[in-house]
């Protein structure tokens, strides 16, 4: 089948800004991308095939507030050893830490709003 479509790894800082700038351009705001979608010599979309994304849990009864503060700057140093000074943190506003996440809004955390009335809200650290 021939198409017009093509596929692109992002492998420079010049790329990855048209990307971006085109994501943008959209309304839209492209997480992480890795590759670019090329139709008709044009930027119209791009995917991740790798995100620094954090899954985790804390006991909702077992700790405080104040262990939160403690593990999540834990967190942000294990991912600075790994490399990874911009990442992806998952809450549903019915977790009690979302409270602790969204309190951090404008001081290292950035919340990712998606198209609508959306499950799950995504904080990047930036």
């Amino acid at each position: 089948m021939i198409t017009n479509l093509q596929v692109y790894p992002i492998n420079s800082k010049e790329f990855l800004d048209l990307v971006i700038q085109a994501g943008n351009a959209d309304g839209r705001h492209p997480l992480y991308p890795t590759h670019a979608i090329i139709k008709d010599e044009e930027i119209v979309g791009a995917f991740c095939t790798f995100s620094p994304t954090v899954y985790w849990w804390m006991h909702s009864t077992k700790i405080t507030n104040r262990d939160s503060v403690t593990i999540f700057q834990s967190l942000d140093t294990l991912m600075n050893q790994e490399n990874h000074d911009s990442y992806v943190i998952p809450c549903h506003p019915t977790s009690s830490y979302y409270k602790t996440l969204t309190s951090r809004i404008g001081d290292g955390l950035q919340e990712y709003k998606g198209d609508g009335d959306d499950d799950w809200t995504l904080f990047i650290r930036k």
